[in-house]
């Protein structure tokens, strides 16, 4: 292990502080095992960022210590590079760590994982490049691995980073503090180069892992590794049935709900009819605003991860129709 040189990038903010004494943990626990840790950690991202390219070409892998968001900003630096990308999840969604079956508040058990990993050849998975597509708009690029929100779900993201407190409950009630103004929202789409299509939906999202919000396993059979995304629709449901909606999610027995709607792309623009502001969120970071293009990059991560993290996962079972009647 001692040829091994590995980048720390642990987020202070992620789960209120919390991520900082975890990184450090790991930091620790890495160094005991012979492997030589670079601490990229800042007081701030934008820091950590710039610290973590300087040194990306020397390094055998980057491990991030956080959420989605760190997850993502890992996903950025290495993205496209031999550099493979480590995830010790601490943050308050840890959708992507929960897509791959990674030990959560368990620094020890993340950290033989890594060095498991190390020993074993890399797992390639897609990452989702956001970038601004309108003349009118700040250019903004940024890198996804699980989860681009723009409907009703990135109105939800923003309500819920907002909040301070209830890292395990503040998505909840920020779905129920937005359903007091849900509607479906006039957005037009352009799928793979193919023409214009005006659709009018409350959730759009693009997924790459199917999961998000703290456990909504939003597409059951979304993966990471088959070049593609999922666009994700939810037309004509009002706030009562929404609202038995979401917590469907969170079981995987959602699909069948009618407007519900999933599509195979494999790059997508996205725009409001009303050219009013609305920004994205990409694993649960503000990203670009409307409209914006989302394109697959596959295989652009080198993951620290376990091969069968990557299995199919089993579907859901389908819903009866005594059961979708009574909900």
């Amino acid at each position: 292990m001692s040829r091994l040189r590995v980048g720390l990038l642990a987020n202070p903010a992620a789960a209120f502080g919390a991520s900082h004494r975890v990184g450090r943990q790991v930091g620790q626990l890495l160094r005991l095992a012979g492997v030589s840790v670079v601490d990229l950690s800042g007081p701030t991202m934008h820091v950590a960022r710039a610290r973590a390219l300087e040194v990306r070409d020397s390094l055998t892998a980057l491990v991030v210590v956080g959420g989605d968001g760190t997850v993502a900003l890992g996903a950025e630096i290495v993205a496209g590079t031999p550099v493979r990308l480590g995830i010790v999840p601490a943050g308050s969604g840890n959708d992507v760590a929960r897509a791959l079956d990674l030990p959560v508040d368990d620094p020890e058990a993340s950290t033989r994982a890594l060095l498991h990993a190390l020993s074993r050849p890399a797992v390639s998975v897609d990452a989702l490049e956001v970038v601004s597509a309108g003349d009118q708009v700040p250019h903004h690029r940024s890198v996804a691995l699980g989860t681009v929100n723009i409907g009703f779900d990135a109105q939800v993201n923003a309500r819920a980073n907002s909040y301070r407190r209830g890292r395990s409950t503040r998505y909840t009630a920020a779905v129920l503090r937005e359903l007091l103004t849900l509607h479906d929202r006039p957005f037009w789409i352009e799928v793979d180069g193919g023409p214009r299509e005006e659709i009018a939906t409350s959730l759009l999202s693009i997924c790459s892992t199917g999961w998000y919000g703290g456990g909504m396993h939003l597409v059951p059979s979304a993966r990471m590794d088959d070049g593609a995304a999922d666009l994700v629709t939810l037309t004509g449901v009002g706030r009562a049935k929404l609202l038995r909606f979401f917590p469907r999610v969170f079981r995987g027995t959602h699909t069948g709900v009618p407007g519900f709607a999933v599509r195979p792309v494999h790059e997508v623009t996205v725009g409001l009819r009303t050219g009013e502001a609305q920004r994205a969120f990409a694993d649960g970071e503000a990203a670009a605003q409307l409209p914006l293009t989302v394109r697959v990059l596959p295989g652009a991560v080198r993951l620290l991860v376990d091969p069968d993290a990557l299995r199919p996962a089993e579907a859901a079972a389908p819903e009866g129709p005594d059961r979708k009647e009574q909900a």
